[in-house]
């Protein structure tokens, strides 16, 4: 999958380590371009400890949802 736009090849051997995208244009290191693809992929499926959502794959939700508030932690005196 290009990096830069989404394009996704049918098929690429493991052989060819340097590939350009047909739809973007742009030669990709094939290692590089997969690592680029997983910070992304991870980028975007993170949660925040409130329980705000990222834009993660396969979350495809119509309304956001609504914020946690954190507990408030008392230290026994």
């Amino acid at each position: 999958m290009c990096s830069n736009c989404g394009h996704q090849l049918d098929t690429l051997p493991l052989s060819v380590r340097e590939w350009t995208c047909p739809a973007y244009g742009a030669t990709h290191d094939r290692d590089l371009n997969a690592a680029i693809n997983l910070k992304n992929m991870a980028a975007s499926s993170t949660v925040s400890a409130c329980g705000e959502a990222g834009a993660g794959l396969g979350r495809k939700l119509k309304t956001k949802p609504a914020s946690v508030k954190q507990e408030v932690s008392f230290k026994a005196v």
